[in-house]
């Protein structure tokens, strides 16, 4: 019998899963280094989690950390809120503002959804990237900064490069050191440790002693696909712990939809229908390809290597077929 894996804890990012372990021990080794780190993952994955390590594990941990949502900065703000403005560059420009790089000078910048950037942004952004300088919106003075550059997507950036939406040449400066957080779909031997950490964290934070999940509830959760992965899980916990005030906290608690989706016919059956009612060759390629960009959670990279094509090649497909 092999031994169970050790429970490691990095806040919300605890496990004990091979997945996770590799990603960690990526972190662990790139986290001393000042090399730019592209973090990818779905939404909820634990990215910005993950990039508050790699500044508290480094060398420039005294300094600041500082985050960046893109998507939650309206469009006409995002370059004032990275470069900073001078007074009166814009109506309501009031006084002279600090970006965000000046802001992280000495420490880390987390650029969060660097993918919503509009073109002329990730121009402006190369320049820093490559140069560790920039000027502020309407100013004339260059700003040098010391910063180790993060950022973070959920969306293929590669396919973006490849739509002409993204910039190559910042993609490869970016992608220094590219750190991938699975899914919790696709490492559920971590929930139970996750859920207990949740629970720890909100029993801290209000001062009381920590709950913990009946086997029933455990299982309900363990049934669950989680497209808003660790985030998702913490606020149904959260949910749990103030609709129900027992140290154990029971299923009827957890508030989900209980069961998996379910899963669609096998594909040999789908085959055989198809054929059965005259599909086509390429009617049928084109349902292979939406079957396994389903199962991929629409990761490119992977169901490319799935179909045994290139990302250029499946690109092609997916526009011939008007898959989005």
């Amino acid at each position: 019998m092999s031994a169970v894996a050790p429970v490691v804890s990095l806040g919300p990012l605890a496990y004990r899963s091979e997945r996770m372990a590799r990603v960690v021990d990526l972190a662990r080794r790139v986290a001393g280094s000042d090399a730019n780190v592209l973090l990818t993952g779905e939404s909820g994955t634990g990215k910005e989690r993950l990039a508050r390590y790699l500044h508290e594990a480094g060398p420039r941990h005294p300094g600041p950390f500082v985050t960046v949502a893109c998507a939650t900065v309206p469009s006409e703000l995002v370059e004032s809120t990275l470069f900073g403005h001078e007074k009166g560059a814009f109506t309501g420009a009031t006084e002279r503002h600090e970006g965000r790089f000046e802001q992280a000078n000495g420490g880390t910048l987390l650029i969060d959804g660097v993918d919503e950037l509009a073109p002329s942004l990730q121009g402006k952004l190369l320049r820093v990237v490559q140069e560790r300088a920039f000027e502020r919106l309407a100013g004339t003075r260059t700003i040098a900064v010391d910063v180790r550059i993060l950022a973070s997507t959920q969306v293929d950036l590669e396919e973006r490069v490849a739509e002409g939406r993204f910039r190559k040449d910042l993609y490869y400066r970016l992608n220094v050191i590219r750190i991938d957080l699975p899914p919790l779909r696709e490492r559920l031997e971590d929930l139970p440790i996750l859920a207990e950490e949740i629970l720890r964290h909100l029993a801290l934070g209000r001062g009381q002693e920590p709950r913990r999940l009946s086997e029933e509830a455990l299982q309900r959760l363990k049934g669950h696909d989680w497209p808003g992965n660790v985030r998702e899980l913490r606020n149904t916990l959260e949910s749990a712990t103030i609709f129900h005030e027992g140290a154990v906290i029971p299923a009827a608690a957890i508030r989900i939809e209980s069961g998996r989706r379910p899963e669609p016919e096998s594909s040999a059956r789908r085959i055989a229908a198809a054929a059965r009612q005259g599909v086509t060759l390429s009617e049928l390629e084109e349902i292979y390809i939406r079957e396994v960009l389903r199962r991929t959670g629409n990761r490119r990279s992977e169901a490319a290597r799935i179909l045994g094509i290139n990302r250029k090649t499946l690109l092609e497909k997916r526009k011939r077929y008007r898959i989005p």
